[in-house]
């Protein structure tokens, strides 16, 4: 990943974004001007799109695709939603979800949203994708791939299968000291400014922290985004300089899996606060 890349002003994360602030709207606690700013974090243009066999092509007439007013378009699809669910998968990852189009398509994508809108005709997904023009600033546009699984997934199953939020907790916090050794204690073979170190953290730190509805946040959930976005900064940073991470072979190949067991453990953590949050808000 390109330097450049890691310190886009957009932030990460788009489907954290639309899953928390739709359940939100959903249940009359925001507008959908308030979903349009939240994503508008994440990308300057969103569109929603139908792919080749992604689903039914009734489905593909309402709503009209590839709208100006994307992000209304994707609220649209998602008013008759019963539960919204988000998982970040990654490769040897899958986060549970079966094999098919939807399922590939997320983990190229690193995250999908999954939503039972009970229309018995399989489990939505909807995976983001972004593209940027060559202007400075770029403008970014995120489309949203529209999928249907063959069955409707057991969203439930999903959520509760993992580990619980007091488990992640711990181990994020064992997980900060571990990312903070990988970048600052193995040394490598070129010496890297302190100060522009601190400032890339922040940045990615930023890029990372994904802001949910005010709604019924608790305070945990708000612990494990701080803190996933705060290890995956660190693993971020710690990819782009991988020619300085250890001084031998075998380090670099250490290091290459701490990093990715790191990664998946933010996922995990993120993704687990995220659908805390829609499932709370769904309820009441």
């Amino acid at each position: 990943m390109k330097r450049s890349r890691l310190l886009s002003a957009t932030v990460a994360w788009p489907t954290c974004a639309l899953g928390a602030w739709s359940a939100a709207w959903l249940t009359g606690r925001c507008s959908p001007d308030d979903v349009i700013e939240a994503l508008a974090e994440s990308a300057d243009r969103h569109l929603l799109h139908w792919p080749d066999g992604g689903v039914a092509g009734a489905e593909q007439n309402s709503p009209a695709t590839g709208s100006a007013n994307g992000v209304l378009d994707l609220l649209a699809l998602l008013r008759p939603a019963r539960r919204l669910v988000v998982r970040l998968p990654s490769t040897g990852d899958p986060q549970g979800l079966p094999p098919h189009v939807a399922t590939s398509a997320a983990l190229g994508a690193g995250e999908v949203l999954l939503v039972d809108d009970a229309t018995g005709t399989g489990t939505l997904a909807l995976v983001p994708e972004f593209a940027a023009d060559t202007a400075d600033p770029p403008f970014v546009t995120c489309t949203w791939s529209a999928y249907r699984y063959d069955a409707t997934l057991d969203l439930g199953h999903l959520v509760s299968a993992g580990p619980s939020a007091g488990d992640l907790e711990y181990e994020l916090r064992q997980a900060v000291r571990e990312a903070t050794t990988i970048i600052g204690g193995l040394g490598g073979r070129r010496s890297a400014d302190a100060s522009d170190l601190r400032t890339e953290l922040a940045a990615l730190t930023s890029r990372h922290r994904v802001a949910l509805p005010p709604h019924l946040l608790d305070a945990r959930s708000t612990r494990l985004i701080d803190t996933a976005a705060q290890v995956e900064a660190i693993v971020d940073l710690a990819g782009a300089r991988s020619v300085e991470i250890g001084d031998s072979a075998g380090q670099w190949d250490s290091g290459d899996a701490t990093l990715r067991g790191l990664q998946a453990l933010t996922r995990t953590a993120r993704a687990a606060a995220v659908n805390h949050t829609i499932l709370e808000l769904l309820r009441r």
